[in-house]
């Protein structure tokens, strides 16, 4: 067991021997570093690109550095963006005033400090691309670094909206690149309803994730069927500078299965009714069911709709609709009750009425010829008694008057006849 175990450590001695061999004796060869190796940058903005660099003994002093734009793999120096040439003390001194490189700085000058990494400033659209670092030193000892690094443009902010239910909370994200420390980004949510009503959403629901190179706002939401179709969005601001970035939301829900329509039809009058359910996805077809038998009505469904005409007492019972909504059956029912005007049928019934208003028409004149005869009969009456009384008072022969004879005071009677002449 002993002599394994020295085996084994007198090879893992010998392959790691071999190995500085064959490195150069343990000595840095050229290497490159990109933390992060893709930049997302926003118009406008800069973009920070961070990288570390070694390069071997043999090429110092370094003479200069590079910065070249890559195509499929192909890194050329006749696209070079960047050149800054190194004085005393490895100081880098920019080479090219009036190129490109005036947008573009290196932080740190000490390449001692195998630091490469750089700021591009104004950053457009046709700056997406792979780069790659140069080194030349002493004599042959030059190199483009293989590994490249690439810049993406991106001009809004990215959401991720995960499915929706109603009821159930989600958790909403709005990403926004950082590609540059001097303008920290600030991201703001909000959600435009069907109504056109705008809510700015309050910081409590969000939380914000912040990286060297991402921002992530998280916005927890409980949907609601009111939310369906609704608009979030996010605002990032960079400064004077604000991208942004909506999407619609698809909210799943349903809500109650209802059957629109009177319960009481008259018979002969049609019956009409109507079966509907908000919901998203949309909802099977309904099928239509009487007294528990859907042969009975099937000739008189459409869609959503149910309609009878010329009811009859038969038609009297109970009507169900049913739905699949998401393999989940939904159902409602209503109770149909037909109401019978009379025995006679409407035209009968208006002769009817006809004849009653007849009837009564008529005995309003009877009344009124009556009336008048019985007016016209106590006048009679009333005038013959009056005529009778004047007769009466007429007919008396005799009207007494009564002479006083005051010598003889003898009483004298006088009886006069109905002319007025004097009786003897």
């Amino acid at each position: 067991m002993f002599k394994m175990q020295i085996i084994s450590s007198c090879t893992i001695l010998s392959l790691f021997v071999l190995n500085m061999l064959c490195t150069g004796n343990g000595k840095e060869d050229w290497n490159i570093t990109f933390n992060p190796p893709e930049i997302t940058a926003v118009p406008g903005l800069c973009a920070l690109i961070s990288c570390t660099f070694t390069y071997p003994e043999e090429a110092k002093p370094i003479d200069n550095v590079q910065w070249i734009v890559c195509t499929n793999g192909q890194c050329k120096k006749d696209r070079r963006i960047f050149k800054g040439k190194v004085i005393t003390q490895n100081k880098i001194k920019l080479e090219e005033k009036k190129t490109e490189t005036e947008r573009i700085k290196m932080l740190e000058p000490d390449l001692t400090k195998n630091n490469c990494s750089i700021i591009m400033k104004d950053i457009t659209a046709e700056d997406e691309n792979e780069y790659a670092f140069r080194v030349e030193g002493q004599l042959k000892h030059k190199s483009t670094y293989k590994p490249t690094v690439k810049i993406i443009i991106q001009d809004e902010p990215i959401m991720d909206i995960p499915p929706l239910s109603e009821g159930v909370e989600a958790s909403l994200t709005c990403s926004a690149p950082f590609p540059c420390p001097e303008t920290p980004p600030e991201i703001t949510w909000w959600i435009k309803t069907r109504g056109e009503h705008i809510t700015n959403l309050k910081d409590v629901n969000i939380t914000l994730i912040t990286s060297r190179s991402l921002y992530l706002s998280t916005l927890h939401l409980t949907p609601t069927s009111k939310l369906h179709n609704a608009t979030v969005g996010c605002d990032v601001s960079y400064g004077n500078k604000t991208i942004s970035a909506s999407r619609t939301l698809e909210v799943t829900y349903v809500q109650t299965l209802r059957i629109l329509g009177d319960d009481k039809v008259m018979e002969g009058d049609t019956l009409r009714l109507n079966c509907t359910v908000e919901s998203h996805p949309p909802s099977s077809d309904p099928v239509w069911s009487f007294n528990g038998t859907a042969d009975k009505i099937r000739n008189h469904t459409s869609a959503e709709n149910l309609m009878i005409t010329n009811v009859r007492k038969e038609h009297a019972g109970i009507y169900v609709c049913e739905m699949t909504y998401m393999n989940e059956t939904l159902n409602a029912s209503i109770t149909i009750n037909v109401i019978r005007e009379n025995l006679l049928g409407k035209d009968d019934l208006l002769n009817s009425s006809k004849k009653c208003k007849e009837a009564f028409q008529m005995q309003v004149d009877i009344r009124m010829i009556i009336g008048f005869l019985f007016g016209i009969s106590v006048s009679a009456v009333i005038f013959s008694v009056v005529l009778c009384c004047h007769e009466s008072w007429q007919s008396r022969d005799e009207t007494q008057v009564v002479a006083t004879n005051t010598d003889t005071e003898v009483i004298l009677e006088v009886f006069y006849d109905q002319q007025g002449h004097q009786k003897k």
